[in-house]
């Protein structure tokens, strides 16, 4: 079809739309007018109106989808062969329709993932690495001919577990050897490490069965997997074919795969020698994401056992609870839900009889970017712009970020278009003059870095603004006696519901109306009648009266000034709605008048379809009664005169 007929075509529903919405709200300004004296035909006709108002403002209350869930990011790990199903909220009207994406391509249903428009679930049958990956859920909804807002939620990753395959064989046994006292560890070397990283175990392994080593005070393994034992003792020796296996321990699944083999001979000694506390290991780097729970690890050897002590960033003495905890015999310090203000050097210190040691560890805490303001679903009237801003910055000490990427109904935006203009260096989207319903639509924005990244939707929401449709004079005056008009009425979007207060005097009425100032259901006037005021009453209700007509959206003041002792100013009844009583009263009668009129024409040709043509040569009998010429025959000799053309009234000499 040709694009300027389109736009044309557009143009020309946008003017009836606009036409409509303007009778629609004068239809509506005189929908609670008194009808008591108008005719019942009158008073039915306006019903009707009322009504067809009333539909057409449901019909009017499009509104875009807004996603409830997923509502954060999140990590999933499916094991290959399992089958996954994905959900999706959104609300909205009309009740928005579901699509799928998978890094950025939207889905189409097949025999590996099958996507149901309507209640917005992904069902992903038999998983694998070929369906890992990104998915967001896109919701849309046709809000007019060419407007559908689309709105994106967080992505859900998807990654297929991957198991440890073991370690490197070396096809020999490791012999640690150790003297009663000391300290000794047994690493777990080569290790493959799964998705999603799994704890580490020992076990002590014979040629008939296999033993999990459980920990004591005497016992650590790190996260690498090392073996720690603080001193050892006789007891810990292998024997025989006992050796020591580092493993990964998979509960879930119920597996474990095992690495090289480890024998631990401990010398015994008469006398087992005092050893002051030596630092072993400790975590490094410390590297932990804001949010997340962070482990520091300080293993110190020594004989008799060392005691461990923390301390914090500000070099005071670490006590268990709230967000910290010490596990392992206080060899691990966690601390939960890191925050930027974690980040700092934190130590650890070893005590026994003979001494003690310590050591530092720095606590990186690392971020995506973070948000300072995020975009979210903004309601403006018409006409009056609208901006969001999509701003974030680095944790602490990070790099500077790059501009946020801006995407409407997800399709990428790179420059100013149309009435969408960039401000502060791409941080601030606003939309100029919208209009509706064609500037409704959603935007999306994401900030990325090295560590993550964060992403936002937010929708815009276009409602006719508010308009007073019934307004005094602002400016009245008014002697003892006058009624003084306080009417103000309005009108406003359909889909929002319009509320009124009054404040006058510093004071704000929400539910009642000022002193003295009264509202009469019937005319729906509201008024002051100064008759029955004492005179100081009278003095009272000097000042200004403001009527506000307002909803969540937007607020609308109209202010009366009402000063005593002057001209008494005549209450003005509704003004604004009382036109477009007369106006829509004289356009349905004009309508029906003519309807009557085009009956009438109708009726009169179809009535002349039958009726008898008048002839010149029977103007020009003079017997002028029917009867006596039909018993005499008379009627029968005209019928035979020659001459039958039509009377055209041309050459009429007379008898």
């Amino acid at each position: 079809m040709d694009p300027q007929l389109i736009r044309t075509t557009h143009q020309l529903l946008q003017v009836v739309e606009n036409i409509w919405h303007r009778t629609n709200q004068y239809i509506q300004a005189t929908c609670d007018t008194d009808l008591s004296g108008v005719g019942a035909a009158m008073s039915t006709i306006f019903i009707l109106f009322c009504s067809l108002a009333s539909l057409h403002g449901v019909a009017s209350q499009g509104k875009p989808p807004g996603i409830t869930d997923p509502l954060v990011p999140q990590i999933r790990y499916i094991a290959a062969k399992d089958s996954i199903c994905l959900t999706c909220k959104a609300e909205g009207n009309p009740t928005p329709k579901y699509t799928w994406y998978r890094n950025g391509t939207e889905i189409s249903s097949n025999q590996y993932q099958k996507v149901d428009a309507d209640t917005g679930a992904l069902e992903i049958p038999d998983f694998s690495g070929r369906e890992a990956g990104d998915y967001r859920c896109g919701a849309t909804n046709n809000i007019s001919q060419g407007v559908s807002p689309l709105a994106m939620s967080p992505a859900i990753s998807l990654k297929e577990i991957r198991h440890a395959t073991g370690w490197t064989k070396s096809g020999q046994i490791e012999h640690i050897i150790a003297s009663e006292g000391e300290y000794a560890k047994l690493e777990c070397n080569n290790v493959t490490h799964g998705d999603p990283k799994l704890p580490f175990s020992w076990f002590l392994k014979s040629s008939k069965d296999a033993d999990q080593l459980r920990e004591s005070n005497r016992t650590y393994i790190d996260e690498r997997g090392t073996l720690h034992f603080i001193y050892v003792e006789p007891s810990d020796k292998t024997s025989g074919d006992d050796v020591y296996n580092c493993a990964i321990y998979n509960k879930v699944q119920d597996y474990i795969k095992l690495g090289n083999a480890k024998r631990l001979t401990v010398r015994e000694v008469t006398v087992k020698p005092e050893r002051k506390p030596r630092i072993q290991f400790k975590t490094s780097p410390a590297e932990f994401q804001i949010g997340q729970t962070a482990e520091l690890e300080c293993v110190f050897s020594g004989y008799p056992l060392p005691s461990i002590q923390w301390f914090n960033i500000r070099n005071e003495p670490i006590n268990p609870g709230g967000r910290y905890q010490m596990d392992k015999h206080n060899m691990k310090l966690k601390i939960a839900k890191l925050t930027e203000k974690d980040e700092g050097l934190y130590r650890c210190k070893g005590e026994n009889t003979l001494g003690e040691a310590e050591s530092t560890i720095f606590l990186d805490v690392k971020s995506g970017p973070i948000w300072e303001k995020a975009i979210t679903n903004l309601t403006v009237p018409e006409g009056r712009d609208a901006s969001f801003t999509c701003k974030a910055r680095p944790a602490i000490n990070e790099k500077a970020l790059e501009p946020p990427v801006w995407y409407k109904n997800w399709e990428r935006i790179q420059k100013t278009t149309g009435n969408i203009i960039f401000r502060d260096e791409g941080r601030v989207l606003t939309v100029t003059q919208p209009t509706k319903p064609d500037d409704i639509m959603c935007f999306q924005c994401q900030i990325t870095n090295d560590i993550g990244s964060v992403f936002s939707n937010g929708c815009l929401n276009v409602i006719k603004p508010i308009e007073v449709t019934t307004q005094p004079l602002l400016k009245q005056g008014t002697k003892k006696g006058d009624l003084v008009n306080l009417t103000v009425r309005g009108t406003t979007d359909p889909g929002m519901t319009l509320r009124y207060r009054w404040e006058f005097k510093k004071h704000t009425y929400y539910t009642g109306l000022p002193p003295h100032v009264v509202y009469d259901d019937v005319t729906k006037q509201t008024y002051i009648n100064t008759t029955s005021l004492s005179d100081e009453e009278y003095r009272q209700i000097e000042g200004t009266y403001t009527g506000v007509l307002y909803h969540d959206f937007e607020t609308l003041r109209v202010d009366i000034d009402v000063t005593i002792g002057q001209e008494t100013a005549p209450i003005v009844v509704a003004p604004a709605a009382f036109p477009s009583w007369v106006i829509i009263l004289v356009v349905l009668f004009v309508v029906l008048l003519v309807l009557l009129v085009l009956a009438f024409i109708a009726m009169s040709r179809k009535k002349e379809e039958g009726a008898y043509k008048i002839y010149k040569t029977e103007l020009d009998v003079t017997y002028l009664d029917p009867d006596d010429d039909i018993q005499k025959g008379k009627f029968q000799e005209v019928t035979k005169i020659e001459n039958t053309d039509l009377y055209d009234g041309k050459n009429d000499a007379g008898p």
